[in-house]
């Protein structure tokens, strides 16, 4: 056995240091890789609520990563057509802003559009008053670190955000807000009627 050893021994150190390199060298374009994949942007879409308003939503493009995206191209399916009319409307531009690609979209900046503004309808609920459809899909894509473009697609859905639920205590400042205007509106009323009274 001793013989054997000796005789193929170093050959058996070769091919296990061999082993070893090979084995460290997947690891090291593995570590390269995972460090490249952190470092990439990451832009995303998506509908959010208005931050100043329960009746509108937003279109929202942001980029999570932790680098710039450069050359950021936006297209809508289906594509987004607007009425002959466009007075009082947002939506174009939306469409002006997404025309063309966006040279750069720096880490943590987005980018937002009213996309549906309610307006009352004939019931209760309220309709876009936007001609904006109620699901999308939004293709993205842009330039990160490489040659190559990264791609994303995103199906969005209005009522994502419109089937939200919420309470608002009466001691927020949303509450005391709404007790402020409901006193405001009853002191004028008040003053309406003795107004009328003296004239």
């Amino acid at each position: 056995m001793w013989d054997w050893i000796n005789e193929y021994g170093s050959a058996i150190g070769a091919i296990a240091g061999v082993v070893a390199a090979l084995v460290a060298i997947l690891a090291l374009i593995s570590a390269a890789s995972d460090s490249k994949a952190r470092s990439q942007p990451m832009v995303t879409a998506e509908f959010r609520r208005a931050p100043d308003s329960d009746s509108s939503v937003e279109f929202v493009v942001s980029n999570l990563g932790a680098t710039p995206a450069r050359d950021v191209r936006v297209e809508f399916a289906p594509p987004i057509t607007l009425p002959a009319e466009t007075s009082g409307l947002v939506t174009p531009y939306l469409v002006q802003r997404y025309q063309r690609a966006i040279p750069v979209l720096n880490p943590g900046q987005l980018l937002s559009n009213t996309w549906w503004a309610g307006r009352a309808g004939s019931g209760s609920g309220l309709t876009n008053g936007e001609p904006t459809p109620d699901e999308v899909q939004v293709d993205v894509s842009y330039k990160g670190l490489g040659w190559s473009r990264i791609r994303d697609s995103f199906d969005l859905t209005i009522e994502t955000v419109t089937l939200t639920t919420y309470s608002v205590s009466s001691t927020s400042l949303k509450g005391r807000m709404k007790t402020i205007d409901e006193s405001l509106r009853k002191i004028r009323d008040h003053l309406a009627t003795i107004a009328n009274k003296i004239s």
